[in-house]
């Protein structure tokens, strides 16, 4: 029997259900909120909330890191161009036009989700938001978007033809994420879909767009944390397993879900999403 009064046993625990979440479609706030009420956990607190984020962040980080590259190259060669130098124009081409369109669509389509998030704070905190019975109604809701986008609305455009226009469409839809048990992942994918994606391009762009939304999560819990004072009993072995695994759970999520969606459907997240929705509904 495990012991789940051991922080080592609940610091995975959380670890592993934040890698996985934060990138398949099933919502990670809406999980961490499950997880505690579920298995009877204490609230981990600021430092694990940002030690947790941190392992996803550098998770998709590495995964993307050539998508990364390329997109800081772009806007580094569009800033040497417009301060006037000469030689940044022949090293342009068309790949470099292209992430430089990804990169600043990007941080257009990050807008509206931290907006709102900073306005509408307490309200996104507040005790029902956060409640086990509104996350399985919005566990349903967000079944219900990502099956109506996967049905009708899916096609075969890749991210290279998106404009900067449908890059902020997928952002406005990442908003939806505030609400614990919608999904920023499902949100997104969604969203990709509406615009004419196919299922993994969608989550390849909802993964890339997730990268300042995930480092600005983890900047805030490591603000709050910072502000509240570090405790002196702080076991920094405990928070390094749970980076540690956050970061291998978040890793291999990403690369299962990429290859599973080259072939098969999202109907499976719908499925799992309702059980869980009418599970949790029925145990209240």
């Amino acid at each position: 029997m495990l012991d789940l009064t051991n922080e080592y046993i609940q610091i995975s625990i959380l670890a592993i259900v934040q890698g996985l979440t934060e990138f398949l479609p099933v919502s990670s706030s809406g999980h961490l909120v499950l997880a505690p009420h579920l298995l009877g956990f204490k609230d981990p607190g600021l430092v694990v909330d940002a030690f947790l984020h941190l392992g996803t962040l550098l998770a998709a980080v590495i995964y993307f890191r050539e998508d990364i590259y390329l997109m800081s190259k772009a806007l580094l060669l569009s800033l040497r161009k417009a301060l006037g130098d000469e030689a940044s124009h022949k090293k342009d081409s068309v790949l470099m036009s292209i992430h430089r369109r990804l990169a600043v669509g990007i941080m257009l389509a990050s807008i509206p989700a931290v907006l709102l998030g900073l306005i509408a704070k307490d309200f996104f905190e507040s005790e029902y938001i956060r409640s086990v019975e509104f996350v399985a109604y919005m566990l349903i809701a967000g079944a219900v978007l990502i099956l109506v986008s996967e049905q009708f609305f899916g096609k075969e455009k890749t991210i290279s033809s998106l404009s900067k226009k449908r890059m902020f469409f997928v952002g406005l839809m990442q908003s939806l994420a505030l609400l614990p048990g919608m999904s920023r992942s499902g949100s997104t994918i969604a969203g990709g879909l509406f615009m004419g994606l196919k299922k993994d391009e969608a989550a390849r762009f909802s993964f890339l767009l997730g990268l300042p939304v995930i480092a600005g999560a983890g900047a805030l819990a490591l603000k709050d944390m910072l502000a509240d004072g570090l405790s002196a009993d702080l076991n920094l072995s405990a928070l390094a397993l749970g980076l540690f695994l956050s970061f291998l759970s978040g890793y291999l999520a990403i690369d299962f879900l990429l290859k599973f969606l080259k072939k098969q459907s999202l109907t499976w997240f719908v499925a799992y999403r309702v059980i869980l929705a009418f599970v949790l509904i029925y145990l209240l």
